[in-house]
């Protein structure tokens, strides 16, 4: 029987590994916070955690009921309509960052305007979002007290010092759009915001404006 093939077929003559992240095709970016087993970075674009745009989210299930985030864009006017209509609308910091293992993502992180009141997932996500920013970091569910665990890489310097992991390899602005994959709400014809219905005011608020109820 013939060899499929020979020993310098396979023998690792270059350290392929090590030109990775300047040949490699970033083609998709992540949407969500890094997996359990993954150590992640958040890239510094020049002004740390304040450089990510806060911006608005709702999340709608699919035909699998599976939930999946929509950004809300447009002008002031529509996203101002657009919070007060939608269900389940949350403002959050577009977070950019890449994996270990070479992946980009947006991680939409809940911003926290009040500590005391903010919900132990949102604190910790936020803790553990700006502690990326400078080391290798990690973030695991504890469900039962309602918070993330955040993780420290020990030997920081075990991951290699690639180019990727301190430039990204897509721009903020593209990374956002292959992250949301078309899914924006940005005017009044989005099927999602049509879906949801009027807004109608009550006797009591429209009696507040004409001034008949003192509020």
């Amino acid at each position: 029987m013939n060899n499929p093939f020979s020993l310098e077929d396979v023998i690792a003559t270059e350290d392929y590994k090590q030109g990775l992240p300047s040949t490699r095709r970033y083609d998709t970016v992540d949407l969500g916070k890094p997996g359990a087993e993954d150590w992640f970075k958040g890239y510094d674009l020049g002004k740390g955690f304040d450089q990510f745009a806060i911006s608005w989210i709702t999340k709608k299930k699919d035909a699998e009921g599976k939930q999946h985030p929509y950004l809300i864009t447009g002008k002031p006017d529509f996203k101002a309509a657009a919070v007060q209509k939608l269900k389940r609308v949350q403002r959050v910091h577009l977070y950019y960052g890449i994996t270990s293992h070479y992946r980009p993502f947006i991680w939409p992180v809940a911003v926290v305007d009040d500590i005391k009141e903010a919900l132990g997932w949102h604190i910790t996500g936020l803790e553990i979002a700006k502690a990326g920013m400078t080391r290798w970091t990690q973030i695991q569910s504890d469900k039962p007290n309602n918070r993330y665990i955040h993780l420290d890489l020990e030997n920081q310097k075990s991951v290699p010092d690639y180019d990727v992991y301190k430039k990204p390899p897509i721009d903020y602005v593209t990374a956002i759009n292959k992250a949301f994959k078309d899914r924006f709400i940005s005017n009044e014809d989005h099927p999602i915001y049509k879906a949801a219905g009027t807004i109608v005011e009550s006797s009591y608020v429209n009696s507040i404006k004409k001034g008949v109820i003192k509020p």
